[in-house]
């Protein structure tokens, strides 16, 4: 994976709103996507929105038992351990905070920054967005680090 390059400080506390095209252009990354690795800084978005993923499969993303639960990247078929999801896996190993939003267009909410728990995901059944059949999701346990907003 490509290290970010820049050194840019962090300014978002949880709880700041911030519109996702300002949050990218300031720290990078593209504009659209549940999971956002910037190339500029050692960053990995990660936006969650229940009720605009549920249509998608998306059914998992929720507080419980002390960790913030996130459902992978990929909308059609098995979910992979690649791209989105690879960066959340191995943020630490490539010196990234995993920054974690409320929303997913528009003006967003910073929830603080989170890592992968001891046991980082397992897989759940989610219906597939094209034909609605069942289909193998990762699902993440994430973890603050430090404060954070409980808003999803």
């Amino acid at each position: 994976m490509k290290r970010a390059t820049e050194t840019i400080p962090w300014t978002l506390k949880p709880g700041d709103r911030i519109v996702r095209k300002e949050l990218h252009k300031r720290y990078g990354a593209a504009g659209q996507g549940g999971i956002e690795p910037s190339a500029r800084t050692p960053n990995v978005f990660i936006f969650s929105d229940p009720k605009a993923g549920e249509p998608y499969g998306y059914v998992f993303d929720r507080w419980r038992e002390g960790a913030f639960h996130f459902t992978g990247d990929g909308q059609v078929g098995d979910q992979q351990m690649k791209f989105g999801n690879r960066a959340i896996l191995d943020h630490r190993r490539d010196g990234r905070a995993l920054r974690v939003f409320s929303g997913v267009r528009g003006t967003v909410t910073y929830l603080g920054e989170f890592e992968v728990a001891a046991d980082p995901f397992y897989y759940a059944e989610a219906r597939d967005r094209i034909s609605e059949r069942p289909r193998k999701v990762i699902v993440f346990r994430l973890v603050p680090v430090g404060d954070t907003a409980r808003q999803i």
